[in-house]
């Protein structure tokens, strides 16, 4: 019998009692589990349907509103589609060193909760004190039965009968004290109210950690594993993650870029400058030169066209402005595998890199410069050079398409304006095949047919007076979408990633200033979108303003609402400034510091009140004083007269005479 079936007293074991191993197991095991099943669901999808987490990260179905996101169904983007599914699976596949890493990873996680499990499963609980136990009776047996019991165990565990058996008084201290839990009312008043006949009994709670922590031969070994995490591993971390991260900005941009790209960002910046900058950035300064990129790039700088003079002459930047002017004029035959990799990358990083340019122009109110930045970021999406067709955006559409396209009646140089014609008036599709042609009415039904809408007001007021915060609201629908779809991914076969568009809405001044009074970004790709401008009117008079819509994707469905407004003077426009009646009476009450003065103020005016009452007593009690004393003057003269006559009057009877 252990220390744990006894409920003596000792204090040298019974402070371990509160320390048990078992309750770390649990926490441990707990931990495990939490870990090892979400993991190993992972593990399992990824298995059975190898890349498909990633495809359906940059492919959702469902927009964050919930709405379904409608995507483009010409055979390029769906080919796109696909081989993005193909390339995240050979991903997949191509790692199956760390496949086999989480699989090991996760055998030993379940093998260690097993064991603990078994471990838990032999471990023996705390022996709660049980008197029917004790005395191997039933619950419900009587005092009689109860002390027949006690009478033939105490005779059977009596020390004096078992000399060589340590544990038989232990046995013999329970039985007794079952016997008095059931039959001494003191006993049994204290067992039924705190579960031990002896009364309330100090409790001790454990922690959920293992005991070796707590033995004294461990505790150098401790510290120092402490010392070495708290001092060398997480300082480290925080150092490694600073490294990394201290030359990025807040938006994902290298601190290098943005203080380039400010201080060669100007008012005349336009869209063939835009390029350049772009190959000079940070991060694509830090892609690598091969030995073999002067042989691969001869073919590529023989038919690329530059639009200006060169600004730099690194031969990096001269490689990336290359490849980027050879996308944008779709050469990308010309360009080798590496090649075509370093193009991807730079890709993906120009989304960041534009963002900021386009930031840059909007801070500084240069709307022609913003315009040029968005241009030179759908130029990047759609792979179309300075002076392209906006036409070219059109699946399988050439410049002999282009040149049809441009002459005869219905002729069209817009995408705009080809996307609002009947299928029977677009020009073009003659010599298309039957293929062909479903891919460019793919890509016409996909394209945001949009609707911009903008009124001027100023909130809860019906005229517009010098001083107002004026609030421009705007709305814009995409037509072609029905209710509770979204706009899926751009039509964007030459881009690496998957794109969704975004919208700019500009508020600005009319001609000859352009100056960018607000702007917004808007991000939300379902059908109605709504955003609101605010400016402050500056002068009274006619003003009118022009909201452009931009869109960064695709070129030629821009739109623009002229606002045209008067705004008057204060003398012209008497406000009337409704005040609600509990506005009225919050304001006839007393402040906290009138409050807190008026206290003052009464406690002054109270002292000054005593004083008065006292100086006041005072006044009385010297006028009834020199009464009083007035009244015992008078009294005593008139007691000296009587007593003078009385004086007399004794004379008079003692002298007859008189």
């Amino acid at each position: 019998m252990s220390f744990k079936d006894t409920f003596t007293k000792d204090d040298q074991k019974e402070g371990l009692l509160g320390y048990d191993d078992t309750a770390f197991y649990y926490f441990f095991s707990s931990v495990l589990v939490t870990v090892a099943v979400p993991w190993t669901c992972s593990v399992i999808y990824n298995f059975l349907f190898p890349g498909q987490a990633q495809v359906e990260k940059d492919f959702p179905t469902k927009s964050k509103s919930g709405s379904r996101y409608h995507y483009c169904q010409s055979s390029q983007m769906v080919d796109k589609i696909e081989k993005a599914r193909q390339h995240a699976k050979r991903i997949s596949a191509g790692s199956s060193l760390t496949m086999g890493i989480k699989v090991l990873l996760l055998a030993g996680i379940w093998l260690t909760i097993y064991l603990i499990h078994l471990h838990i499963g032999d471990a023996k609980e705390i022996k709660r004190f049980d008197p029917f136990e004790i005395l191997e009776v039933s619950p419900g047996s009587s005092a009689t039965e109860v002390k027949k019991a006690y009478r033939q165990l105490s005779l059977k565990y009596h020390p004096d009968k078992n000399p060589d058996d340590p544990l038989a008084a232990s046995r013999f201290m329970q039985i007794t004290k079952a016997h008095n839990a059931l039959t001494d009312e003191t006993a049994k008043a204290n067992y039924e109210k705190y579960g031990n006949p002896d009364g309330p009994q100090t409790s001790k709670v454990g922690i959920g950690l293992p005991r070796f922590l707590l033995e004294k031969e461990n505790h150098l070994m401790i510290l120092c594993l402490f010392f070495f995490l708290l001092l060398f591993v997480v300082p480290m971390a925080f150092i490694c993650y600073y490294q990394r991260t201290k030359n990025y900005a807040a938006n994902g941009v290298m601190i290098e870029t943005l203080q380039f790209m400010g201080y060669y960002i100007n008012e005349a910046t336009r869209l063939k400058n835009c390029p350049e900058l772009l190959a000079a950035s940070a991060e694509s300064r830090g892609m690598s030169l091969r030995p073999s990129d002067n042989a691969e790039m001869k073919s590529l700088g023989s038919q690329v066209v530059e639009h200006k003079k060169r600004q730099f002459s690194a031969p990096i930047i001269i490689k990336n402005n290359f490849l980027l002017l050879g996308h944008m004029q779709r050469l990308h035959h010309l360009m080798s595998e590496d090649l075509r990799a370093d193009l991807d990358e730079m890709l993906r990083h120009s989304q960041k890199i534009t963002q900021a340019m386009i930031e840059i122009a909007c801070m500084r109110e240069w709307f022609f410069t913003a315009q040029a930045m968005i241009e030179f970021r759908r130029s990047l999406i759609q792979a179309l050079d300075v002076k392209s067709s906006q036409l070219l955006q059109i699946p399988h559409f050439n410049e002999e398409i282009l040149k049809h396209c441009l002459k005869g009646k219905n002729a069209t140089s817009t995408l705009l304006d080809y996307l609002q014609k009947d299928r029977d008036q677009r020009k073009g599709l003659t010599t298309m095949t039957p293929d062909q042609v479903a891919d460019v009415e793919a890509f016409t039904a996909h394209v945001s047919n949009m609707e911009l809408e903008a009124k001027t007001e100023v909130e809860d007021e019906n005229e517009i007076v010098v001083g107002d915060i004026a609030t421009v609201t705007c709305q814009l629908t995409r037509k072609n979408l029905q209710e509770g779809e979204a706009m899926g991914p751009v039509h964007a076969p030459f881009f690496p990633e998957p794109k969704f568009e975004e919208w700019w809405i500009f508020l600005v001044e009319g001609a000859p200033n352009t100056r960018i009074m607000g702007f917004e970004r808007i991000r939300d790709t379902d059908r109605v979108v709504e955003a609101k401008l605010r400016f402050q009117v500056s002068r009274p008079g006619k003003h009118s303003l022009t909201v452009h819509a931009l869109c960064d994707s695709y070129v030629g469905i821009d739109q623009k609402v002229d606002l045209n407004f008067v705004v008057k003077t204060e003398e012209e426009v008497k406000r009337e400034i409704f005040v609600h009646p509990e506005d009225e009476d919050l304001d006839l009450q007393p402040t906290l510091f009138q409050q807190f003065m008026g206290e003052l103020g009464g406690d002054d005016e109270s002292e000054e009140e005593e004083d008065d009452d006292k100086k006041s007593k005072n006044k009385v009690e010297k006028l009834s004083d020199g009464k009083q004393q007035k009244a015992e003057s008078d009294n005593e003269d008139d007691k000296k007269e009587r007593a003078e006559e009385c004086v007399s009057v004794c004379e008079f009877c003692v002298n007859p005479e008189i």
